[in-house]
């Protein structure tokens, strides 16, 4: 069985805080009032208003579109050696940059970069 990880109880124990930190500032403005929620019904009141809330969510297939089309041009643009970095084409790693637009290229995919 694996264990759970380290950050694990860390973050239990501070969900676990700022639930009770918020059940005492329910309790204050209450304190003669019968009004006053018990903690468990704080904590499931807590839990459902969060069940409840409808995140939108964008799901998104495939790669990213990216404009190719900015500022291409033939002239003046050599591959140069350069630090590792992400492929403006392909989005791998490469060590190739391009001199003038500097944008890391693969030598195969800088033609179809460079062309329009």
């Amino acid at each position: 069985m694996r264990s759970k990880k380290w950050w694990w109880n860390l973050s239990s124990n501070g969900l676990n805080m700022a639930l009770v930190a918020g059940w005492l500032l329910h309790c204050e403005p209450h304190k003669d009032s019968d009004a006053v929620m018990t903690h468990i019904a704080f904590r499931r009141d807590v839990t459902m208003s969060l069940l409840q809330l409808k995140q939108k969510l964008t799901v998104r297939f495939g790669p990213r579109v990216h404009s190719r089309h900015e500022d291409r041009k033939t002239d003046g643009h050599y591959i140069i050696s350069m630090t590792q970095g992400r492929c403006a084409e392909c989005k791998k790693d490469t060590t190739n940059q391009c001199q003038q637009c500097k944008k890391r290229l693969h030598k195969k995919g800088f033609a179809a970069y460079h062309s329009l």
